[in-house]
């Protein structure tokens, strides 16, 4: 028997533990993306068969998970997920799709490859001196201290009416706090907006990629949030109806929208404007007022909304009423943009996508390391998930 055909002996716990870790509840689309029949995937859990070397290489790959992990006597007992803050269907925590497992893992991955190299390079990789935390005091008084610490003072209007300038200028402001900003491809804007893992050194903020910038860059602030709270986790941003309903997650989601709007939009800077300054808490906004209100400030027009609540300028019973319109706009515009991209010749060549996904800072700094002579050819091929020839292309496109 050829060394690919050779059986391995792998405990079926494992094997099911990683299929469902990995977001395949049902063992159908987990056989045929690993091009197996399910009868024989059936086989591989119940202990009847073992799969070849070859199979159990490609179950890493689909799983994600390293091959020492998938040859554990056990399932493992770290692996819990982050917190789930996202809306709940039924009471119960939504599912994560093989798509968002992914994403966590890479986030996962990115981080501990960070606190690798910080051991190889200190003198490139310094690890922060000490956790970014929000301090004690009222959620205006947070937001306009961590807006000082991003250097969001002193950005021209031009940037803020700029919805892709003003998302870059604020990711690179939040990675200069020794954060970690990535973005998601493949999972929908319906399942997840962002996610946070707080733990320092290096915490990671991924974005969903698929979302428009405006409401990218609130996603961005609302994780801050959630990392100054030493509180990471997963979210939708939902908004929930009635106080006296809300969960211990929704208050927290709740708290970081405000957050993330306040940071955005400063009371004394949103009271100024006339439209806003003459309305009284009964107005009930439209959609254009709020699109035009929000390019100052670039926030997205239901941020924008929620702002005005909390300065008393709007109600919930407003929130409820225009959010579904807004939806609706948000949608329609997704759609159009869809078209013209698919329209326009070529689009975001590999690179330039590659290089977002996988943070623009945390690019540099590995070809920073690689630069220095702490790791080798093959070791930064790895880390950024490309092979060495395609190093010098995505090193080009880093720079915006």
């Amino acid at each position: 028997m050829s060394g690919s055909q050779e059986r391995i002996p792998v405990e079926p716990s494992v094997i099911t533990w990683a299929r469902v870790r990995a977001g395949y509840r049902e063992a159908d689309l987990a056989a045929k993306r690993l091009s197996v029949s399910e009868a024989t995937l059936s086989s591989w859990e119940s202990g009847e068969k073992q799969p070849t070397i070859k199979q159990l290489r490609n179950m890493t790959k689909v799983y994600h998970r390293p091959l020492a992990v998938l040859l554990l006597p056990e399932p493992p007992k770290d692996f819990d997920p982050i917190s789930d803050f996202r809306t709940m269907t039924l009471g119960r925590p939504r599912v994560w799709s093989p798509a968002l497992t992914a994403s966590f893992q890479r986030a996962e991955s990115q981080r501990e490859t960070f606190l690798e190299i910080a051991e190889l390079a200190p003198a490139v990789v310094p690890e922060p001196h000490e956790p970014w935390r929000l301090p004690p005091g009222s959620t205006e008084d947070q937001a306009m201290r961590a807006r000082r610490a991003l250097g969001m003072s002193t950005w021209a209007p031009a940037i803020w009416r700029d919805a892709n300038k003003a998302l870059n200028n604020a990711i690179d402001a939040v990675e200069q706090l020794g954060i970690i900003v990535i973005h998601t491809q493949d999972v929908q804007t319906s399942e997840m907006r962002g996610l946070s893992i707080s733990k320092w050194p290096f915490p990671v903020i991924a974005l969903n990629g698929s979302d428009l910038p405006r409401p990218r860059l609130f996603t961005l602030l609302h994780e801050l949030c959630h990392i100054g709270l030493s509180s990471g986790g997963l979210c939708d941003l939902h908004e929930s109806r009635g106080r006296a309903h809300r969960s211990d997650n929704d208050e927290r989601e709740h708290a970081c929208n405000q957050f993330a709007a306040a940071l955005l939009m400063p009371k004394a800077l949103l009271l100024a404007q006339a439209s806003v300054r003459d309305a009284d808490q009964a107005k009930v906004w439209t959609p254009e007022e709020l699109r035009d209100l929000g390019g100052l400030f670039g926030a997205s027009s239901e941020a924008t909304l929620l702002r005005l609540i909390f300065v008393g300028k709007a109600t919930w019973d407003t929130y409820w009423i225009v959010k579904p319109q807004l939806d609706e706009l948000y949608e329609q515009f997704r759609r159009e943009q869809k078209a013209r991209q698919q329209a326009a010749s070529g689009g975001p060549n590999y690179y330039t996508v590659k290089a977002r996904d996988l943070g623009h800072g945390y690019v540099a700094t590995v070809l920073s390391v690689y630069e220095s002579r702490a790791i080798s050819s093959l070791d930064v091929a790895d880390y950024l998930d490309v092979r060495f020839d395609q190093v010098d292309r995505l090193s080009k496109a880093v720079r915006r």
